[in-house]
């Protein structure tokens, strides 16, 4: 009985001494420092990049560093190297916390290092990085990366990794810019039946830009004044085959979002054409998306025929003509000239895509899948060759939910 009672001692001796051995290779927060931004340039050196990273302080604004510290919210170095992985042991010579790629958040390309036809060899790296996380986004900049940093100071939120979380969910959810993450980019250059779209930025804002419609805008044309940031994230840059050949503004990044049932797309607010008004008015509406689009194709022949039917809500958010919505025969009148602006909008970006981009820029060729017995005769089905001679017909199911508060003319006063 008492050997019993040794053994059982020391056995339990044993485990707590495991237990107390679980934080040998513990890591301290303040020991290291996080890569939320990570900028891509074309060198002047032969066979090397320039590489910029945006290191975030995460004790600045948290509670363990409190809210009186002094230390900077951020550090942006850069310098030339081989790539972006072993980049992190030669940061380490200027920067005296351990690198980190863990919480990388966005990586920032120039649009000159975009469009080199080597963009994508040197950006597979990414691939081979167990820190970098295939969430993370790939955003395009007008300016130099490097350049871009330094000059995006927002005046809202100092912390780095928020500021750019805010921004790249927010223009998602509305549809101003694309849903560019890498996972999307790798798995588009592997389909190599479509094209890919990546967010479009910039720090810098054009002078006295073209006033247009609020969503007809690429970065840097919106012309805001005030005490604001300048950097604009609006439209999309176009890639093929992993490199940027051209680009599309917000109103047509929007329009492909809609038609992309993968982009988690809520609701968004445009303005239309007031069909009850002769001086071309425009009301403001909120169009959301519930439903996934139908799709339907007749793929045998020589010219393909692709029909879309896209199932849409509206919320009407202004009268300017003071119409009564309460009749019915307004009410159609209403809905037909929703559906038929919004199934125009579609179709001629979908002919620009098929005559001028040559590709579609979204997963459309997955839906004719289920048409094909066989891979191998989807394969030969050729989706790149098929696409730019298809018969594209988009209709538009309108449901509004709401017409609006007002209803009648306000009545004239004495009258």
């Amino acid at each position: 009985m008492q050997k019993t009672k040794t053994l059982f001692k020391l056995w339990l001796f044993c485990v707590m001494v495991c237990l107390l051995s679980g934080c040998w290779d513990r890591e301290e927060l303040e020991d290291k420092s996080y890569v939320i931004g990570l900028g891509l340039d074309h060198s002047k050196e032969k066979d090397k990049i320039k590489v910029t990273m945006l290191l975030a302080n995460p004790e600045v604004g948290s509670m363990q560093g409190g809210g009186g510290s002094t230390e900077k919210p951020r550090e942006i170095i850069t310098f030339d190297a081989n790539d972006f992985i072993a980049a992190k042991a030669t940061a380490n010579s200027v920067i005296s916390r351990n690198i980190s790629y863990e919480l990388l958040r966005i990586f920032v390309v120039s649009e000159e290092f975009a469009r080199d036809p080597m963009f994508p060899t040197t950006f597979d790296e990414v691939l081979k990085d167990k820190e970098i996380r295939l969430n993370s986004y790939i955003a395009v900049s007008k300016e130099k990366a490097s350049q871009y940093f330094l000059k995006n100071k927002p005046r809202m939120e100092t912390r780095p990794h928020k500021y750019f979380q805010f921004m790249v969910d927010h223009g998602i959810e509305n549809g101003l810019i694309p849903d560019s993450n890498l996972f999307r980019y790798f798995n588009t250059i592997e389909r190599g039946s479509d094209l890919f779209l990546a967010m479009y930025t910039t720090a810098k804002r054009q002078k006295n830009p073209e006033i247009k419609r609020e969503d007809e805008y690429t970065a840097g044309e919106l012309n805001a004044t005030g005490e604001l940031d300048n950097t604009q994230f609006i439209g999309s840059a176009v890639f093929k085959n992993g490199v940027m050949f051209d680009t599309l503004t917000g109103q047509e990044t929007r329009t492909i979002n809609i038609l992309d049932d993968t982009t988690n797309i809520k609701d968004i607010l445009v303005n239309m054409p007031d069909p009850f008004s002769d001086k071309k008015r425009q009301f403001a509406a909120r169009i959301m998306k519930t439903e996934n689009n139908k799709v339907k194709m007749n793929l045998k022949g020589i010219t393909p025929k692709i029909f879309i039917n896209i199932p849409l809500q509206i919320e009407v958010m202004s009268n300017p003509s003071m119409v009564d919505f309460s009749k019915e025969k307004n009410q159609q009148i209403l809905k037909k000239s929703i559906a038929d602006h919004i199934a125009k909008v579609n179709e001629d970006l979908l002919k620009k895509t098929q005559t001028k981009f040559k590709g579609i820029p979204y997963p459309l060729p997955l839906y004719s899948k289920k048409y094909f017995a066989t891979i191998q005769e989807y394969k030969k089905f050729n989706w790149a060759k098929a696409y730019p001679r298809a018969d594209i017909k988009v209709k538009v199911d309108i449901t509004i939910v709401d017409y609006g508060n007002r209803t009648k003319k306000a009545k004239r006063l004495g009258g």
